[in-house]
C-alpha cells in the first residue's frame, strides 16, 4: 500500500508536458526537430532543388545551414524515388506529425549521433538498397551540419533507435 502512495506522489511532482498535450502535435517538439519537420514539409511542397529566395532556401540560410541544403534535397529525392511506398508528409501548416515524418526526424537523430548501423538498417527496410545508401550519406551530411549550427537532434548515448518506436 505504501509503495502505491509513493508512486502517486512521484507522478504529481513530474514536470508537466509542454505543448497542447496531443501526442502527435508538433508544438511539443524541440526547435531542432521542428526545423527538420518544417524542411521536410517545405521540400514536399516545392519538390525541386530550392532556388535562391525560395522559402526553403531562406530558412536554411537563417538557420546557418545553407551549405547543407543540397544534401537535404538529394536525401529527400532519394526518399521520393527510392522509398518502397509513398511517404506521408503533411502540409507545412499542419499541426500533427505523421508516423513517417517522426521516423525521418528520428533518422536525422541517428545520423547525427553516428549510429550508422541502425540508420542503414532502417533505411534498407524503407528503401531500395541503392537509394538507401544515397539517403544515408546525404542525411548524415545534413544532420552534421545541423549539429554544427546548434540544432541537436541526436538521441541520448545508448538510445539508438529508441525514438523509432
Amino acid at each position: 500500500m505504501e509503495i502505491v502512495q509513493e508512486q502517486r506522489l512521484g507522478a504529481v511532482h513530474r514536470k508537466p508536458r509542454e505543448g497542447c498535450g496531443r501526442t502527435d502535435c508538433a508544438c511539443a517538439l524541440p526547435v531542432s526537430e521542428r526545423f527538420v519537420l518544417w524542411a521536410l514539409r517545405q521540400w514536399q511542397q516545392d519538390r525541386a532543388l530550392p532556388h535562391e529566395g525560395s522559402i526553403l532556401h531562406r530558412g536554411f540560410k537563417v538557420a546557418g545551414v545553407l551549405d547543407a541544403l543540397p544534401d537535404f534535397a538529394i536525401a529527400m529525392d532519394a526518399f521520393l524515388f527510392g522509398a518502397r511506398r509513398a511517404m506521408e508528409i503533411h502540409r507545412p501548416t499542419c499541426s500533427s506529425v505523421s508516423r513517417d515524418e517522426a521516423v525521418l526526424v528520428a533518422l536525422c537523430g541517428l545520423a547525427q549521433a553516428d549510429h550508422d548501423r541502425p540508420l542503414l538498417a532502417s533505411l534498407d527496410i524503407m528503401m531500395a538498397p541503392t537509394a538507401s545508401r544515397v539517403a544515408a550519406i546525404r542525411l548524415k551530411a545534413f544532420a552534421v551540419a545541423l549539429a554544427g549550427a546548434g540544432l541537436r537532434i541526436a538521441p541520448a548515448a545508448g538510445a539508438a533507435g529508441g525514438r523509432l518506436n
